[in-house]
């Protein structure tokens, strides 16, 4: 919800709203979810959406939040996962730990009833293209995290990204521990190789 790809047919009628480029995915920017245009976008496909059937949203980029730490922002991703939770769906929220965290101190949870960290155990480092592990700082502040959400009531799943099995292994045994789903892929695009 708080980015636009460029391959979108509607990518076009809203680039006045976009704020800055999406850092190591050149075909994205991130968007002003404050925008009654953008919300009512959304909005419309999330109807569409659950005509179709779904039974959630997995909501990703509202770490719009991190880079644009702004109430309008802020309040702007609220006014739309209010009307996704409108809907009687579930709602998980990919990243986005700065605003979790927010909505979770000052906020009732009523919106969120799960949420998804990428690289936890894992990382990707974009400028040599290449899967390896978190160092242990960065392991322990998505731990505290995500043990903060599931406090909340949200249960905590984890996308790891790896392709060595000892480090796939690892990256499973630790979710494990601390009682998070975990997933992992061989791809950080989340595509089958060709």
């Amino acid at each position: 919800i708080g980015s636009i790809e460029s391959f979108r047919s509607y990518d076009t009628d809203f680039e006045k709203y976009t704020l800055g480029a999406y850092e190591n995915w050149p075909e994205e920017k991130w968007i002003d979810v404050s925008a009654p245009e953008w919300q009512a976008c959304t909005a419309s496909r999330v109807d569409s959406l659950v005509q179709k059937g779904v039974d959630g949203f997995f909501v990703d980029n509202t770490d719009v939040y991190y880079n644009y730490p702004q109430e309008s922002i802020y309040d702007g991703i609220l006014t739309i996962l209010d009307y996704m939770n409108h809907t009687g769906r579930k709602i998980m929220i990919n990243g986005g730990d700065c605003f979790v965290k927010k909505y979770l101190t000052t906020e009732k949870n009523v919106l969120i009833d799960g949420v998804n960290q990428e690289n936890v155990f894992t990382a990707y480092d974009f400028s040599k293209d290449i899967y390896t592990i978190n160092d242990k700082s960065t392991r322990e502040y998505y731990t505290d995290y995500l043990d903060f959400a599931m406090s909340h009531g949200c249960t905590a799943y984890t996308l790891e990204y790896a392709t060595v099995p000892a480090i796939r292994r690892q990256a499973a045994t630790y979710a494990a521990k601390h009682g998070y789903i975990c997933c992992i892929s061989d791809n950080i695009g989340l595509c089958l190789e060709k």
